[in-house]
Order: C-alpha cells, then structure tokens, then sequence
C-alpha cells in the first residue's frame, strides 16, 4: 500500500522543515503526501503559492509507474522511476539533497540492502537521513501488491553506529519508529568509523598488555 502511517508525521515534517532544506530527495513516494506537506510548508508557507515562485527542489522516486498521480507530479520537482537501491546513490552523487526521507521503504527491501542504503545515503545527504519504520514481527508481512511486500524485519539495535535522534510510537501494540540521522560532514569522521576506530584501538591495547603479561610471566623465577 502506497501510503505513510500517522504516527510522528507532525514530529517528521517539524524536524525536516526545521533545517530549511534546499532540496530534499523523497526515496519511495507513493501516493505522493510528503511532496504535498514539504511543498506547503518549505514553499507555499513562506508565500510562494505559485510554482514558479517555488525555491526548494523536492524530488522523489517511485518503482512503479502507474502510482504516480497527477497532483504528485504537479508537487515533485522531478519524479524518478526505479529501483531506490539504484537511484538514491545515483542522484545524491549528482546533486546535493540536504535531506535523504526513507519514509515507510526500507522495509520493503532484503535487510543487507536497507542497511547499505541507509549508510550510503547517511554519506552523500548534505544535512539530515530521515527514516520511518515500522519495528519488530507484529507488522503483516504481504501487501496488496508486490512492492508493498515487508522484505525485512526492524529492531532498534539495526541503528547502532548511526547518530541518530530516535522517536518510538505504538500502533495497536506494535512500535513504530522515526529516527533522524545526522548526515556524515565532509571531514568529518561517520560515527560508525569512530566506533569501528575505537574496536581496533582497545583491540590493540589489549593485545600488547597480554603480549606485556606473558613476557612477565616467563621472565620470572620459579617458585620452588
């Protein structure tokens, strides 16, 4: 189903409107609901009601054709068909997005391949990774047809190593999750790196301590 759950879309859109996004690549669009709400409030807000008078770029991509409507047309400064594996690599290294929005998409694919997006994206966003996810094993796992079909199952513990800000939600029982990640700055180490930096450091630490501890040992007289 082409569409978005309610739960955090006004902490979503106040965190995405908040960073004054020049252009913002919506990866899954759907029925089109993120166009319209960023459009209003990133252009038509500040009296922009024309779309001649729009400033923001908001693309967006869709895998299926024919579930683009006219009214996302009119609201998406360009629509992409394809796969989002393909085409979020392919557009953020072409253009600069401020704001990379997974919203309800990345569990529509095999878990490895969200998880290589995602770190992907979190590097060539110039600014901010919006996700929106449903966790856990409560959720249905076919859709109606086959792009809606949960291809992955989500916990928390999927997003260590990520900066990000993480917002939990209950639908029926079931969590439901938005996490905005802070995009890696050019020069600036991802917080993953640090962390897998850290490992081998302390790995390394206590490799020569250990190397210390025996060389020690050997050189100790026996006690008799």
């Amino acid at each position: 189903m082409p569409l978005s759950i309610w739960l955090g879309m006004e902490d979503c859109l106040q965190v995405i409107t908040e960073r004054r996004p020049r252009a913002v690549l919506d990866a899954g669009i759907g029925f089109g609901l993120w166009g319209h709400l960023l459009r209003q409030y990133l252009d038509v807000w500040a009296g922009r009601i024309r779309p001649e008078q729009w400033k923001t770029r908001i693309d967006g991509i869709e895998i299926d054709p024919s579930r683009v409507q006219p009214h996302s047309q009119h609201l998406y400064s360009h629509i992409f068909i394809g796969d989002i594996r393909n085409l979020v690599p392919q557009l953020a290294s072409e253009n600069t997005y401020d704001v990379i929005l997974f919203g309800d998409v990345l569990e529509h694919l095999p878990k490895e391949d969200a998880l290589a997006l995602l770190r992907t994206a979190t590097h060539l966003a110039a600014d901010l990774v919006v996700v929106r996810l449903p966790l856990g094993d409560g959720w249905r796992k076919e859709g109606r047809e086959l792009p809606d079909h949960h291809r992955s199952q989500w916990s928390l513990d999927d997003f260590v190593g990520h900066p990000a800000t993480i917002r939990l939600y209950d639908y029926f029982g079931n969590p439901y999750v938005l996490l905005y990640i802070e995009a890696r700055v050019q020069g600036k180490p991802f917080a993953g790196d640090v962390l897998a930096d850290m490992e081998r450091r302390l790995e390394k630490i206590e490799e020569g301590l250990l190397r210390i501890m025996e060389a020690d040992h050997a050189n100790r007289d026996p006690v008799s």
